[in-house]
């Protein structure tokens, strides 16, 4: 059934508009870049949707979703907000960008093996890279020391053990 296909293809849109924030990031385009990233978000939410509703949810697309989250809330938004407010890629920032996309494949990794559908432990890579790349919007430059200890919050509260509540059992009254 090649619709069985539809939250699989909703997921590549994801990765796609990640990579491309990545190479918009890179050339300076930081306005698109920060849009990518919000329509990744915007597949990553709707491949998860379709994969219920259709029941169709499968191994190799969770496998699949969590490649795709580490590129488009990992790298593209720490790279984004590193170039773009401060443009420091060099000792601090960069260290942080590692820290940042390790502690999300970690949270990415744990998600895969556990078995609650109704919360989160650690705060999800998506909600993020989101949060992360909402403050690459002022025009004004945020201090490095500032950026990095964004970095550090968030992944640290990825690798927490903190209870985040899931949307996924949300149902909607007709």
């Amino acid at each position: 059934m090649i619709w069985k296909w539809i939250p699989s293809i909703c997921t590549v849109f994801n990765l796609g508009a990640g990579a491309a924030s990545l190479i918009f990031t890179i050339e300076a385009y930081y306005r698109i870049a920060f849009f990518l990233i919000l329509l990744a978000a915007f597949f990553d939410v709707l491949d998860g949707l379709l994969a219920r509703l259709m029941n169709c949810p499968s191994e190799f697309g969770k496998q699949l979703d969590s490649l795709a989250d580490l590129i488009s809330f990992g790298a593209a938004p720490v790279f984004l907000i590193l170039l773009h407010q401060s443009g420091d890629l060099h000792g601090g920032g960069g260290a942080a960008a590692i820290v940042f996309i390790i502690c999300g494949a970690l949270r990415l990794a744990r998600f895969n093996v556990s078995a609650s559908s109704t919360e989160f432990t650690g705060l999800p890579i998506t909600a993020a890279g989101v949060i992360l790349s909402f403050f690459s919007v002022p025009n004004h430059h945020m201090e490095p020391a500032v950026i990095i200890a964004l970095i550090g919050a968030l992944s640290l509260l990825m690798i927490s053990r903190i209870r985040f509540p899931s949307l996924k059992k949300i149902t909607v009254r007709k």
